[in-house]
């Protein structure tokens, strides 16, 4: 088997396990879906709404708040620091970048699903940080 063959594999696996673990989140509260207002017919949404991750829906369950659900996505704790957020939302989002699938394939699909929550969990836990936390917390001064 290739190496790039091989990669690829090792890509679909943790594609699948993240998928697993992002949508038990989400049947918690699937029935709440069906009580929102639906704005537009299926099928009417622009492409490019589709990919923005501005317009990503993410399921909170009962009792816990956005930023608990944004820590358990990108697997960090609710106290993490900018520099463990930042890391754990590069792995993630290299990882599940739906450029490396083929498109039109189940793998690309919930990859791209994947990319939009890692993407939102990382903007959740950062808006409440200053500027000058985000500039200068990658930083390794001494």
């Amino acid at each position: 088997m290739s190496t790039g063959r091989r990669a690829y594999n090792l890509l679909r696996g943790y594609i699948g396990r993240e998928w697993d673990r992002i949508k038990s989140w989400e049947r918690l509260d699937a029935l709440t879906e069906l009580d929102d207002k639906i704005d537009a017919p299926p099928g009417e949404k622009a492409a490019s709404e589709e990919d923005a991750p501005e317009k990503t829906v993410v399921y909170i369950p009962e009792g816990s708040t956005r930023e608990q659900a944004a820590a358990h996505i990108l697997g960090v704790s609710e106290k993490a620091s900018f520099q463990e957020i930042r890391f754990a939302f590069v792995k993630l989002s290299k990882r599940s970048d739906p450029s490396n699938f083929t498109s039109g394939t189940p793998e690309h699909t919930q990859a791209r699903d994947i990319y939009k929550k890692v993407h939102w969990a990382y903007r959740t836990l950062t808006e409440e940080m200053s500027d000058s936390d985000k500039r200068f917390g990658s930083l390794e001064i001494e």
